[in-house]
């Protein structure tokens, strides 16, 4: 039986724009637990006449925001909210910059090649470079993906602060995806310390059995990991051996090439712990 969603009020506000914040709670409706939405859903939840509710959907759908699936009827996002989510990478030109170096990794390696950011407790895809189906999973830009259980989350991660880390991690459960996944806090830590003193993360069948990868940091001129790429694929065609001597040279090599290219100077691998 599926879940409700839980009813939603939008908030008034004295200089508020109604219609514009009626279109805000509808796009924070959209999660990975649900990411299509009916009309007669997304009514009941926000609480609004559906004639009002007929015109924000319609407007979010010219606009881009949303898409409606002529054969369901059912409502998602639209590329234009994963653009919004974009803003701050925009900014640093970061995925722009590294397109042709994801590009020509991913060309060297016949595997594909993921630029990510940290959002939590998670990551979030914002660029890919497809060469082999990933097994197990399916992702594309936009996607989530446990920060834990990826070696993407698990070297942007090893960025933070222990500190900043710790609270993150403060009432979290972390998932067990496969066997090899690390779900106790103790043991995360000790994996961060590690990443943080190598400059790279693995992933070694820790999200899905078959998966294997290993990914760096990128860096702008603050030092800081304002993203991180990697290059996975199916264990049969990436052995241990493989991503020790060929793949993992070229993912920091890579990761280096765009830091610098962001106004990165060469430093400390990773910020002060404290």
């Amino acid at each position: 039986m599926k879940q409700a969603l839980p009813r939603s009020r939008i908030p008034k506000s004295r200089y508020g724009i109604e219609s514009l914040a009626r279109g805000l709670a509808t796009l924070a409706l959209f999660s990975s637990d649900a990411p299509s939405l009916s009309f007669t859903e997304i009514v009941e939840t926000l609480k609004l006449h559906k004639s009002t509710a007929f015109r924000v959907l319609s407007t979010l759908e010219t606009a881009g925001y949303l898409e409606r699936d002529a054969a369901t009827r059912r409502y998602r996002p639209g590329l234009k909210v994963l653009q919004l989510g974009f803003t701050a990478l925009s900014s640093l030109e970061v995925r722009q910059m590294a397109r042709p170096y994801l590009e020509r990794v991913a060309l060297e390696t016949a595997e594909t090649a993921s630029l990510a950011v940290l959002d939590g407790m998670h990551i979030v895809y914002v660029d890919r470079i497809r060469n082999r189906a990933i097994v197990g999973v399916v992702l594309g830009v936009g996607s989530h993906a446990p920060a834990h259980g990826t070696s993407l989350g698990k070297v942007l991660l090893a960025d933070l602060p222990v500190a900043e880390v710790k609270k993150r991690l403060a009432g979290v459960v972390l998932a067990r995806y496969t066997p090899h996944t690390i779900v106790e806090r103790s043991a995360l830590l000790a994996e961060l310390a590690l990443i943080r003193k190598r400059g790279y993360a693995v992933n070694d069948e820790e999200l899905a059995i078959g998966l294997r990868g290993v990914s760096a940091p990128i860096r702008d001129a603050t030092q800081k990991a304002v993203a991180a790429i990697n290059v996975s694929g199916p264990t049969s065609t990436i052995s241990r051996e493989r991503l020790k001597t060929e793949i993992m040279p070229a993912v920091v090599k890579t990761a280096g090439r765009i830091s610098l290219a962001l106004g990165y100077s060469h430093g400390n691998s990773f910020q002060s712990t404290s």
